[in-house]
């Protein structure tokens, strides 16, 4: 891929983007090609950070080659409908990418996570108002937490899915992960148990996070 297609979209320029293609489809209308008007779509409705997540994008979507996808982009740069610039910063080391400021989802997952912990070891099952405290934080180890951590390892990109969609996954995917992990201690000398059962979902959470994590830092 060209050194071109890693430079940012300007966040400054994105609502006049959106106002570029919006114009764009009511003067040349069906006269533009297929493969500009998909690009131009993909601008309007995901506005992807950077070149290289549009080329992502619009491949997803179309039946072209990257090369093809590319050669469109820079036609339209030329048409003046795609602004582009250099990226303003070095991207940031890891350390750095995974502070709170920067990270804040991967933290929170992480403090969620400990508390849930906490909560279903430390808080009695019934008789008192904290027992809906630790099962609220349970629901949330159990329904939440595995799927929602798998799916920021399978779609770093925050483009690729909408809130709602992030949101349908992480349930889904949280409810075969804890079956699958069920199913397993079940079959193992383990047994399933709360002391087997909690920790290997913890430590699934935990994993999933950091691989989310390092994929984040390598698509930045």
């Amino acid at each position: 891929m060209q050194l071109w297609s890693f430079l940012s979209l300007s966040a400054c320029l994105r609502k006049g983007i959106t106002l570029l293609c919006k114009r764009a489809h009511k003067r040349v209308g069906a006269h533009m090609p297929s493969l500009e008007t998909v690009i131009l779509d993909v601008l309007e409705a995901k506005q992807p950070r950077n070149v290289k997540a549009l080329v992502q994008l619009v491949h997803e979507q179309a039946d072209a080659t990257l090369d093809d996808i590319e050669k469109a982009i820079k036609s339209l740069h030329r048409k003046g409908l795609v602004a582009l610039e250099n990226p303003t910063s070095q991207p940031e080391n890891f350390v750095n990418f995974m502070s709170p400021r920067n990270s804040r989802w991967f933290w929170i997952a992480l403090g969620t996570a400990i508390l849930s912990f906490i909560s279903i070891l430390l808080l009695p099952e019934t008789g008192t108002p904290l027992s809906y405290v630790r099962y609220v934080f349970a629901f949330v180890l159990v329904a939440f937490l595995p799927g929602y951590c798998l799916t920021e390892t399978l779609f770093p990109n925050e483009d690729a899915l909408d809130m709602i969609e992030r949101a349908t996954f992480s349930i889904g995917l949280s409810f075969a992960v804890t079956a699958l992990v069920g199913l397993f201690l079940s079959f193992s000398s383990l047994s399933l148990t709360l002391a087997t059962a909690l920790p290997a979902l913890g430590s699934l959470v935990i994993v999933l996070a950091v691989a989310a994590l390092i994929r984040k830092y390598r698509m930045q």
